[in-house]
C-alpha cells in the first residue's frame, strides 16, 4: 500500500510538472539553471537591495512575454504595476532596441500595460477588478507588481496587525487565481536586515519584506544582490528548485548569467 501511495503521488507530481509553464528571462542559461524560466506556478518574488538587477529582469520579462511560444514566450501582453516610482519606460525603450529576439519578431511597448498606484485599496481594486477585466478583451501572460511592500509601508494602520494580514491574503489569494490562467506572477519586494549587538550581519541576515504572512503565499522566492561589482541571484525558497546560487550581469542587452 505504501508503494502505491508513493507512485500515485509521484505521478500527481509528474502531472502537475507537465502542466507547468515556462516564461523565458530572455537568456538560455538562466533559464536552465531555473529549469525552464520564470513559472507560471504560484508567485515568484524577487528581493533585494536597489540596483541588484529587480527592476531589469521585470522589464526583460515584459518583452520575452510577448515572444511566440516556441522562443519561450506567451505571445501575450503584460501588466506592470508600479506602487513606489514612474515605470522606467526610457530603460524599457533600450532593451527593444538592443534585444535580438525584439528585432526579429517586431515587438515593442504596446503590449506593456502600466498601473501606478500608492495605496493597498488601489491595489487590491487593480488586481480584483481592473485587470480580470483587461485579461477578458487582452491576453495577459505576465503580472508583476514592483515593489509589493511599497503600499503596505506607507499606509497608517490603526489595527497595523490584523489589517495588513487581511490584504497581504487578499493580495496573494488573487494573485494565486490569476496565476490559475497561465500567467507569470511575480512580485518585487523590499528588504530588512536584522542587526544584532549594532553589528551588520552577512548576507544571509537579509530578509524579503512584510513576513511570515506573505512568504506562506510565495511559492518561489529569489535573493537579487552584489559583492563588489558581481550580480548573484539566490533561491532561498522553492518547492521545486534546489538551493543554487546564479552569477550574473547586466548589459545594454539585458540580464546574462555568467561562469
Amino acid at each position: 500500500m505504501n508503494v502505491f501511495i508513493l507512485l500515485i503521488k509521484s505521478e500527481n507530481a509528474k502531472t502537475v510538472k507537465e502542466r507547468e509553464k515556462f516564461l523565458t528571462t530572455g537568456c538560455l542559461k538562466f533559464d536552465a539553471l531555473l529549469q525552464g524560466g520564470i513559472t507560471t506556478r504560484g508567485i515568484t518574488q524577487i528581493y533585494g537591495a536597489a540596483s541588484t538587477g529587480k527592476t531589469q529582469l521585470a522589464l526583460q520579462l515584459c518583452l520575452t512575454v510577448q515572444l511566440p511560444e516556441t522562443e519561450g514566450g506567451f505571445a501575450a501582453g503584460a501588466v506592470y504595476i508600479c506602487t513606489e516610482s514612474i515605470f522606467p519606460s526610457r530603460r524599457l525603450q533600450e532593451l527593444i532596441q538592443k534585444l535580438e529576439v525584439t528585432k526579429k519578431y517586431g515587438i515593442n511597448g504596446d503590449l506593456v500595460f502600466v498601473e501606478h498606484i500608492s495605496t493597498i485599496e488601489e491595489l487590491e481594486v487593480c488586481l480584483l477588478h481592473r485587470i480580470p477585466i483587461l485579461m477578458s478583451v487582452q491576453k495577459i501572460g505576465l503580472i508583476i507588481v514592483d515593489s509589493i511592500a511599497a503600499p503596505y509601508r506607507v499606509e497608517d494602520w490603526k489595527e497595523e496587525s490584523s489589517n495588513r494580514a487581511k490584504s497581504l491574503r487578499i493580495v496573494g489569494q488573487q494573485l494565486h487565481k490569476l496565476c490559475e490562467s497561465h500567467i507569470c506572477i511575480l512580485c518585487i519586494n523590499q528588504v530588512t536586515t536584522a542587526i544584532h549587538n549594532n553589528v551588520l550581519h552577512d548576507n544571509l541576515s537579509i530578509r524579503p519584506a512584510l513576513g511570515a504572512t506573505w512568504l506562506s503565499m510565495v511559492t518561489n522566492s529569489i535573493e537579487f544582490y552584489r559583492v563588489d561589482s558581481l550580480r548573484y541571484a539566490s533561491i532561498r525558497l522553492s518547492s521545486s528548485l534546489p538551493e543554487i546560487t546564479i552569477p550574473f550581469e547586466v548589459q545594454g542587452s539585458g540580464v546574462k548569467a555568467i561562469g
